[in-house]
């Protein structure tokens, strides 16, 4: 189980280093689409409906997470392919970018209770 574990996160590293993310692609309001794991997409729970992030030029944020608003500031690491997203609680969370477009971003939260899915979100509802 450790060795398929292994392979899994070793495989999600790879290809997040195979797009280069523009800060340009990522200017936009992004609303929770749903979630995936290796084998299955899962529509977000009822608590989570209407969940979004928007990300400014400005580098400043706004998000709506199980109803509750916050904002801060977010910053784009293009070595490591993530954002930083630093909130008025002052604690950061990294969001490691596993594909964008116009349309579509596929972000994999640094958290362990995230760390094996893949979040999806969209452009417009």
């Amino acid at each position: 189980m450790k060795q398929l574990f292994l392979l899994l996160t070793l495989l999600i590293t790879n290809c997040l280093h195979a797009q280069k993310i523009d800060k340009q692609d990522l200017y936009r309001t992004w609303y929770l689409d749903k979630y995936s794991d290796a084998e299955e997409y899962y529509l977000p729970p009822k608590k989570e409906i209407g969940d979004y992030i928007t990300l400014r030029k400005d580098m400043t944020y706004e998000a709506q997470s199980e109803g509750v608003l916050d904002s801060g500031t977010w910053m784009l690491n293009t070595n490591g392919s993530y954002l930083e997203l630093k909130g008025s609680s002052q604690e950061t969370q990294k969001l490691y970018v596993y594909f964008v477009s116009p349309k579509s971003l596929v972000v994999i939260y640094d958290v362990d209770e995230y760390r094996i899915w893949e979040v999806h979100y969209v452009s417009s509802k």
